[in-house]
């Protein structure tokens, strides 16, 4: 056999023994001679073929892994799992995409449902880890959730004690599908409660942190708001919340130089959210205690400690109790506004009445249902002047405000609720597009496109708002009643006889008593006797 021959020979039998398998070869190789160097090149040449096919596996699993989510399907399966285990009625998300290792979301929203704790929620800008396999298979640790902001309106109670339970895990369960162990929002704002009995929390830096007992919340900055007490600033709150109740672990509020502090407090949850705990009151304006029309005639600070009581899913509300004291750096201002010391000013030569300053004294409150009671009220103006007495302020009822309209009263009060909403929606809107427009401009961040679901959201929250205005209205819609004694000066009607001889000197004091009837609306209060001062007091001139 010449030398061409063998080699074609070689060739072709080195073609078979290849077409024979890898065991085939490796036994081949063993028997021939070659030894292990033959054996090893054949598994080196047998692994790199296998590498290359694990290769183009793995890129096209990859390609397949960054397709999906960009996909319909992935999106809808997200939206299905958050409303399942949100336990929402409806949800909807916007920009979905993942970047570097952590998901992205321009908008997301939701509507509750009897078993959720939330009645809305919408969030923006949000950002999370997401791994290539997160939401393919197996846990999903998606550690902590940042975004940009968040707006979510939480149940105030439950209709049972299963939806209470049910709305219970809806938040405090453990998702190993989707772990969250925190929250990090620059700008919260969270609702609560019904009607006039609302609170609130708006443009506050949120963060939550998973714990064993459950979550811990913490809020920084923004405005506070609950019942009679709005709009002071957060200096801290910071609560744990559990499955069965909440504890508020320290709550510091500030407004000007004043402050708010709560102590002890605790909400125990079940479809009547029970309230307890204390508030201690460190020279805090009455402005931000009292409805806003009373602010053109009383201002000043007040200190005191009151107790909280009450439900936040009751017509009843949450209710406040305790002694008002004044201390050195407070003061109650009342101004000739009131009818009554409008008159005194008029008839009285020797002394001014236009601003009344008490420096002293105390007196005890009670918020709740609507109304607001001041009794053991003792105040002194040094030499000048003094109240003693009781007061009652309530919000009037739908028979009140007819009575006082006269005729056709059920067709007017309609019309003007109906031109009053539609004013404050178009104020409420504008001022909202405003507020929007503004956000967007200083952030140049895209949330997407309104959609309907989204549009429906916001017309909830419209509606919530012109609630919440309505309540605000309300708080300036006041009727009053009770009776004070206030004592003037011994000369206030020396110019007078017929007042002279109607209110007398006291002879123990040597200053004048007058006893003073309190009924009706704000502009009402004093405003009989008041006139009869006058018409005494010009009549004996």
């Amino acid at each position: 056999m010449n030398i061409d021959n063998s080699q074609t020979f070689n060739d072709r039998l080195s073609q078979w023994i290849a077409s024979q398998g890898f065991w085939f070869q490796l036994r081949y190789s063993m028997s021939s001679g070659s030894g292990w160097s033959v054996a090893v090149f054949h598994l080196v040449k047998l692994g790199a073929r296998v590498l290359v096919l694990l290769l183009v596996v793995a890129v096209i699993f990859a390609f397949y892994l960054s397709k999906r989510i960009d996909s319909e399907g992935f999106k809808e399966k997200l939206s299905e799992r958050f409303i399942t285990e949100m336990s929402a009625s409806d949800a909807e998300i916007v920009g979905f995409e993942r970047v570097q290792g952590r998901a992205k979301i321009r908008r997301i929203g939701a509507e509750g449902t009897p078993s959720s704790f939330f009645q809305t929620l919408e969030a923006g800008n949000l950002s999370f880890k997401m791994g290539y396999l997160d939401g393919f298979s197996g846990d999903w640790d998606a550690g902590i959730i940042e975004g940009n902001w968040i707006d979510v309106q939480v149940k105030a109670g439950a209709n049972s004690g299963e939806e209470a339970s049910a709305a219970a895990e809806s938040l405090f369960k453990r998702r190993r599908q989707f772990e969250v162990m925190g929250l990090d929002f620059s700008t919260a704002r969270v609702t609560w409660g019904y009607d006039k009995r609302v609170g609130e929390i708006e443009g506050s830096k949120l963060t939550a942190n998973r714990v064993s007992e459950g979550w811990r919340f913490n809020f920084k900055g923004g405005r506070f708001t609950q019942n009679w007490i709005h709009d002071f600033q957060i200096e801290e709150i910071a609560m744990l919340c559990t499955p069965t109740e909440l504890i508020i672990e320290k709550g510091i509020l500030l407004a000007d130089d004043g402050r708010v502090e709560l102590k002890d407090v605790k909400i125990e949850g079940g479809e009547l959210p029970q309230v307890s705990g204390r508030l201690v009151l460190t020279s805090v304006p009455i402005e931000k205690l009292v409805p806003e029309n009373v602010l053109e005639r009383v201002s000043g600070k007040i200190s005191g400690e009151l107790e909280l009581s009450g439900s936040t899913n009751t017509t009843e509300g949450l209710s406040l109790q305790g002694p008002i004291t004044l201390g050195e750096r407070d003061s109650i201002q009342i101004r000739d506004e009131f009818p009554i010391l409008e008159a005194l000013d008029l008839v009285d030569n020797f002394n001014s009445y236009k601003r009344v300053v008490f420096e002293q004294g105390s007196f005890n409150l009670k918020t709740g249902g609507g109304e607001m009671v001041i009794a053991g009220m003792n105040l002194e103006a040094r030499d000048f002047m003094s109240i003693e007495g009781r007061l009652e302020a309530r919000y009037p009822t739908d028979e009140e405000i007819a009575k006082s309209i006269g005729e056709n009263a059920a067709s007017m009060l309609e019309q003007m609720d109906g031109e009053e909403k539609e004013a404050q929606r178009k104020k409420d809107i504008t001022l909202k597009r405003a507020g929007d427009a503004a956000k967007d401009d200083k952030s140049k961040e895209n949330l997407g496109e309104n959609t309907q679901f989204f549009a429906g959201l916001a017309s909830k929250r419209d509606e919530e708002t012109i609630r919440r205005a309505a309540a605000r209205r309300a708080r300036t819609i006041l009727n009053f009643e009770g009776g004070i004694r206030l004592t003037i000066p011994g000369d206030a009607f020396d110019r007078s006889r017929i007042l002279r001889d109607r209110y007398p000197v006291d002879p123990a004091t040597g200053r004048i008593g007058i006893d003073v009837r309190l009924s009706g609306s704000m502009p009402e209060l004093t405003l009989p006797l008041a006139e009869e001062i006058v018409e005494d007091g010009r009549s004996n001139e």
